[in-house]
């Protein structure tokens, strides 16, 4: 026999124990039992009956009497604030489900900043249509298409407006300068987009670019050349120019990124050196054409403005000479430098320190060598 139908047989056992004692009991009891006799009274069932009623006595004397009590402020606060939360909590779930499924569907739409392609164009490629919850249209996917495709288009915000219009909000790009790239003129953005293909040069009045190769010429793409810090070059120099509104740059030079130089009006020409402090030093070099070089609007002197280290030394030098002259290897003049390659002082260029003297003055030619001081801290300073 298992264990199993051993501990079955015990409790089987037990079981038939316990029957017969209660057989045995009842028995007992019916012998001596008086309940036949009509003054029999049952004491114990008697008993608890009375203890139940006590029970449901209380029970109702207990609910009464809270009836009667009258609720503190605190109760009173707890009940006004947990059924405003569950009111507010009911019509903030059906103001969801009704918004999401039956209110603010698209049915206008609002294109605004776009200047250079047709409307519906722009609401056909941003791909929410009319139906569409305004809340639930793809807005990022929305705008991501709409860049991709326009290139004119540098940044593009899609939104909504209440109850049911889809907004496109567009930034345009601003035209940098010109680049060579196959026998044609890519026009770049101020951050390095390529926007089209142009013939005319003349007709942007934006820089031409001399330098690197562009590696592409795709439209819409950012462009890139052979060293990335070219590209970087070209984005501070035409950013700048953008930022302070800067006219009349005609080329940014860039062949050799360690000798930087832009021209300014086709008849100065300003080194900016190597590529650092380069906002400072663009912003040097206006200040100085407009309020020293071309004082009274006299725009017709011509030479080489060298600002490539008043970012260190806070001077800068002026060598009026015509702009071929200068560029021409056999009578190109170059200012003097130090053993270290900084440059010193000479007898050619402007005083910007002497009082009552005019900054558009060559200096004097004459046989004796007269020191002409390069412009100074005080005046070209920029914070």
């Amino acid at each position: 026999m298992s264990r199993q139908q051993r501990k079955q047989s015990y409790r089987d056992r037990l079981k038939e124990r316990r029957q017969r004692r209660e057989i045995n009991s009842n028995a007992a009891l019916s012998e001596f039992s008086d309940s036949d006799s009509p003054f029999y009274v049952d004491e114990i069932e008697e008993r608890r009956v009375r203890e139940r009623q006590q029970k449901r006595t209380k029970k109702v004397e207990k609910k009464r009497e809270r009836e009667r009590r009258p609720m503190t402020p605190t109760a009173r606060k707890i009940i006004r604030i947990t059924s405003f939360v569950g009111i507010l909590l009911v019509i903030l779930v059906v103001g969801i489900v009704l918004s999401l499924t039956v209110l603010f569907k698209t049915e206008s739409y609002l294109v605004e900043g776009n200047t250079h392609y047709d409307e519906q164009e722009i609401i056909d490629t941003c791909g929410i249509r009319q139906g569409e919850n305004i809340f639930l249209a793809p807005k990022a996917s929305a705008a991501k298409k709409i860049k991709e495709k326009y290139a004119y288009v540098e940044e593009v915000d899609v939104g909504f407006q209440i109850p049911d219009t889809i907004s496109i909000k567009i930034e345009e790009a601003q035209g940098g300068y010109l680049v060579e790239y196959s026998d044609k003129y890519l026009l770049v953005s101020t951050k390095g987009r390529i926007l089209e293909e142009v013939t005319d040069t003349g007709s942007n009045d934006l820089p031409i670019f001399i330098g690197p190769n562009p590696k592409s010429g795709k439209i819409g793409d950012y462009i890139e050349y052979e060293s990335s810090a070219v590209t970087t070059i070209t984005d501070s120099i035409t950013g700048v120019f953008s930022d302070n509104g800067y006219q009349g740059i005609t080329e940014i030079n860039a062949k050799d990124t360690g000798n930087i130089s832009f021209t300014y009006d086709n008849r100065i020409k300003v080194k900016l050196g190597l590529p650092e402090d380069l906002s400072y030093k663009i912003r040097t070099a206006m200040t100085i054409i407009n309020e020293k070089i071309d004082i009274n609007d006299a725009a017709q002197i011509e030479g080489q403005l060298d600002v490539s280290r008043c970012n260190v030394t806070k001077r800068s030098y002026f060598d009026e000479k015509p702009l071929l002259s200068l560029e021409s290897p056999t009578t190109a003049t170059q200012s003097p430098t130090d053993e270290n390659g900084n440059p010193v002082e000479t007898n050619e260029g402007l005083s910007s320190d002497t009082e009552g003297e005019s900054a558009t003055e060559p200096a004097e030619q004459n046989n004796s060598e007269e020191e002409t001081k390069p412009l100074t801290q005080d005046q070209w300073y920029l914070d």
